[in-house]
């Protein structure tokens, strides 16, 4: 352990003072009262300690560096081999006490100089342990952030856009407000995906002040917007904006996927330099599903005054929640309007089951009486009234050929001629006289001698046999089935 020497008043040198008689002096100091003039003021203090004159062998000393008061002087380590002065022997032989009485004001620098030490090892320990913080930023500078939640009162979680890093606010209600009117106003909260600029205190997380106006922050209401999550883009036929990786996007409050948003949503958009941060749904969709359609033709369905789309089976249609017109039409049906409610976030079912089919009339004109008629292969009667579409139309009667045709009905009334054409069915008719040699006419026609058959259609006939010197045979017969017969008696 090193010496320490102190130059005393009245003499050139104490004697040597080790480190535990220090101590158990300044135990005494701190039990006796403290003289109000012993260590004197800062600046006195300062031109102590530089005072102070390191204890050089074989040195002598000026008057002047002799004169003062008590001043600490550190010797110098002795040369190897040199030998120890002989003036330690006699610093050795002053007692304790006259040592200690002295050099108060020494030994209350020496404490002084401890206690600095043990703060700046104090200070470098802390330091090893909690790495620096980001310097703070510079105070009356204001920085955008977008207010990704709200913790507890007087705190908010933040995404510093400047630094790109997540970040605790703390409000007070020092905190300036200043609304998008640029008017100051009362303390209050912020909100989730608010997007401002804030002013920062000096330690870097309290905020001085939050403005809404600030002309950074640019906001612009949009429609006809659909998100491409693959480039962070929303995209629209006029205008298209990317969107930050951080970005909020917002419903009532409630945080959504930018898948979830539809072209027919009114969008409000937060952006610093071109970029999205904060998009607010204003006006939310939900949609029209459509059921019973299939059996529409040529549907076609429209929303309010927008243009037409082809109806189909289960198709939906994104819009925004609240009262629409929806007209549907169709070949087959009578035009249909109808007013719908639809809920934002919900989905409406919009049944055409009951839809009025479009009807009309066949009226059948036919060249015969107690005719059947048959439509679609169910037995009807003229006029027919039907739904608009195609039919198949069959007519019959006895002794008649049937009559068929497919129709289409689309129109108010069809009127459909018909023919029917006789059906040939034949019999055999057998003609026999009382004499040889009569000759035999059907319908004045001359069929040949009697006996004899003739092959004739169904139907009434005029038979006659004749022969010179007899009278006449004249008679009507109906052939209604396979075989009829006739007997001329000729007088």
């Amino acid at each position: 352990m090193k010496d320490y020497h102190f130059q005393e008043n009245d003499q050139d040198f104490g004697l040597t003072v080790r480190l535990d008689d220090i101590n158990e002096q300044v135990k005494q100091l701190q039990k006796e009262p403290a003289e109000e003039d012993e260590l004197g003021d800062a600046s006195e203090f300062l031109n102590a300690f530089e005072s102070e004159k390191f204890d050089v062998p074989d040195r002598e000393f000026s008057e002047e560096e002799e004169l003062g008061d008590t001043r600490q002087t550190i010797p110098v380590q002795p040369i190897k081999n040199q030998p120890v002065p002989p003036e330690e022997e006699e610093w050795e032989e002053y007692d304790e006490e006259e040592r200690f009485g002295m050099s108060k004001k020494t030994m209350g620098l020496i404490v002084a100089l401890g206690v600095l030490a043990c703060i700046i090892g104090f200070s470098l320990v802390r330091c090893g342990f909690h790495p620096a913080a980001s310097p703070a930023k510079p105070s009356g500078q204001a920085f955008p952030m977008l207010v990704e939640s709200v913790l507890d009162e007087g705190e908010a979680l933040v995404y510093d856009i400047t630094e790109e890093r997540r970040k605790t606010l703390l409000l007070t209600e020092e905190t300036e407000v200043i609304d998008e009117q640029g008017r100051t106003v009362a303390y209050g909260g912020v909100e989730m995906g608010d997007l401002v600029m804030v002013e920062l205190d000096k330690d870097g997380e309290t905020a001085r002040s939050i403005d809404y106006s600030n002309a950074a922050i640019q906001t612009v209401e949009g429609t006809g917007l659909q998100a491409d999550t693959t480039k962070s883009r929303l995209i629209g036929d006029e205008d298209s904006y990317i969107y930050g990786e951080k970005a909020l996007f917002l419903y009532d409050g409630e945080e959504i996927s930018p898948k979830d948003l539809e072209p027919c949503d009114l969008l409000e958009l937060k952006l610093v330099e071109d970029v999205v941060w904060s998009v607010e749904v204003l006006e939310y969709h939900g949609y029209i599903e459509v059921e019973n359609a299939k059996n529409i033709k040529d549907g076609e369905f429209q929303l309010d005054a927008e243009e037409p789309l082809p109806l189909t089976e289960g198709m939906k249609v994104a819009v925004r929640g609240g009262q629409h017109e929806v007209t549907v039409t169709g070949s087959n049906i009578e035009t249909r309007k109808d007013t719908l409610f639809v809920k934002a976030g919900e989905d409406f079912l919009y049944d055409l089951s009951k839809a009025q089919e479009k009807v009309g009339v066949i009226i059948v004109n036919a060249n015969v009486s107690n005719y059947k008629l048959y439509i679609n292969g169910t037995l009807a009667e003229s006029p027919a009234v039907l739904p608009m579409g195609e039919y198949d139309v069959v007519i019959l009667k006895n002794g008649y050929t049937e009559w068929s045709q497919r129709v289409m009905l689309d129109k108010d009334s069809l009127t459909l001629n018909a023919e029917l054409a006789r059906d040939m069915q034949y019999g055999t008719l057998t003609v026999t006289a009382d004499v040889d040699g009569a000759w035999v006419y059907i319908n004045g026609e001359e069929y040949g001698v009697a006996p004899m058959q003739v092959n004739l259609p169904y139907g009434s006939y005029n038979v006659q046999v004749e022969k010179d010197g007899y009278s006449t045979f004249r008679q009507s017969v109906s052939i209604q089935s396979t075989t009829a017969s006739l007997h001329a008696t000729l007088e």
